[in-house]
């Protein structure tokens, strides 16, 4: 006979210092139809909810655990009032409903022993950290150990998937087996109950430590000791949004700030005032940073006067053609000359390279990446303070990815990366579906890698000077 679990579903609706109940709707919205899906579940017995509203919340949520094992449950979830569970679902295609698959989990590890699942999210603006934690050291065979919680970073939990084992985590929303409680049960006056706050100094004036925090470290610690494995574990597929006071969703890798405009002004109002530009030295192929009072540095990769008319050209075209200036992504952009030159049109460039130079043209070999991306940031730099060039520095793969995933449109792909037929043939699959109008290129004559795919790929194609262009 299959074995039915008993779930309980525990609301913290506090407001007005506990004497009022109060929640976000999206916490209401993902419950109603949650509860009803879970009662059709034949492993789920009993299905109980109950709300907190009240303060301190280490005394709510530790009445939370008692009531529980007053009501028999088995798998507590507990929900705060400011979450919006699951925010990602609908938009990523690599998210997962939390109570779902954060429930399957605990069952197939139910005879293995008891885990605790959290779902991931973040802090309030204007840093918005991740509330999930590691494990790290400052150093290596110390003779006195030096380990402590480190968040994880925005980059590195943006990548993360599946459900994985950490240090901490938050319990905004969480579910636990219950019999995790039983690991550090607090057993006389003095010892500490499962959630409590931990204080920098002896008059409590200010926060250490969460509530959420210590008690899933504790968890960890204790647990890997008392069962030989660490039952703490993040849900990385369902992330959860944080309403203080806009809702914080999952992180977006900084690079692609295109995604979002905000975050985009942001990122570049942050560019160092002291970016200097650098030029190529006599000799080897060696970067060196000097001051300039002007100019344009180019890096070695010149553009001649007819292939800047064609991309003029390229730009009034479509202007006049539709009656508005073009969005454009240009995959390849190195110094900058050919977004600034179609800024200068009109249009608003979004610029993806990831500045390690290319491997079919000389004019970048032994350019340190970094000294690359400083002369960009400063050969554009009036163009991007007046909104007309952004970028992202990540390969053009990475790129296509995340505005795909972000929704976002352009009228007219530029591609100016890598020139060998196989990078080109990708860059044309990549980002043909993410142009309206135009895809266009660079460098049709002066590698047959270049004529071979665009003739490949577009049999209407049009080439003026060294650029080719064709409708989608």
């Amino acid at each position: 006979m299959e074995q039915k679990f008993n779930v309980g579903i525990c609301t913290f609706s506090y407001g007005g210092n506990g004497g009022i109940s109060s929640e976000v709707p999206d916490i209401r919205e993902w419950m109603i139809p949650l509860v009803t899906d879970a009662s059709r579940d034949s492993r789920i017995g009993v299905i109980r909810v109950w709300n907190l509203s009240d303060t301190p919340i280490t005394m709510t949520r530790n009445r939370a655990v008692l009531m529980a094992r007053e009501y028999g449950i088995d798998f507590l979830l507990m929900v705060d009032s400011d979450m919006k569970p699951d925010i990602s679902s609908g938009q990523d295609s690599a998210a997962k409903p939390f109570f779902q698959s954060s429930l399957d989990f605990l069952i197939d590890h139910y005879h293995k022993g008891p885990a605790v699942v959290g779902a991931p999210y973040c802090g309030p603006p204007p840093v918005e950290c991740v509330y999930v934690f590691r494990w790290q050291s400052h150093q290596s065979l110390h003779p006195n150990p030096d380990f402590q919680l480190e968040m994880y970073d925005r980059h590195t939990a943006a990548k993360m998937s599946g459900i994985q084992e950490c240090a901490a985590l938050p319990t905004g929303l969480i579910m636990y087996d219950m019999r995790a409680f039983e690991l550090t049960e607090p057993k006389t006056e003095d010892d500490k109950p499962w959630f409590y706050y931990e204080w920098k100094d002896r008059h409590a004036a200010e926060k250490a430590s969460t509530e959420d925090v210590t008690q899933t470290r504790d968890l960890s610690l204790v647990g890997t000791q008392k069962l030989g494995y660490n039952p703490v574990y993040c849900n990385w597929d369902a992330w959860a949004g944080h309403w203080k006071p806009k809702c914080v969703g999952k992180p977006q890798f900084i690079e692609a700030s295109h995604i979002a405009a905000k975050m985009r002004q942001s990122f570049e109002a942050n560019v160092e005032s002291g970016t200097k530009l650098v030029q190529f030295t006599n000799g080897p192929k060696v970067l060196g940073e000097i001051k300039r009072a002007g100019g344009f540095n180019d890096l070695g990769m010149g553009l001649p006067d007819s292939d800047a008319d064609a991309l003029r050209d390229l730009i009034h075209g479509f202007t006049n053609k539709h009656g508005r200036a073009p969005s454009v992504v240009e995959v390849g952009s190195w110094a900058g000359r050919s977004a600034i030159i179609m800024a200068d049109a009109g249009a608003t460039v979004f610029c993806v390279d990831h500045w390690q130079g290319n491997k079919n043209d000389s004019g970048t070999a032994g350019v340190d990446g970094d000294a690359a991306h400083r002369v960009f940031l400063e050969n554009t730099a009036k163009h991007r303070a007046a909104g007309k060039i952004t970028y992202c520095r990540m390969s053009s793969e990475d790129a296509s990815r995340h505005c795909t995933l972000g929704g976002e449109r352009f009228d007219i792909a530029y591609i100016d990366a890598e020139h060998d037929y196989e990078s080109v043939k990708r860059d044309i699959a990549l980002w043909t579906h993410l142009a309206d109008h135009v895809v266009s290129g660079h460098d049709y004559h002066s590698f047959p890698g270049v004529k071979k795919a665009v003739s490949e790929a577009f049999k209407g194609h049009w080439v003026t000077g060294n650029v080719w262009s064709a409708s989608v």
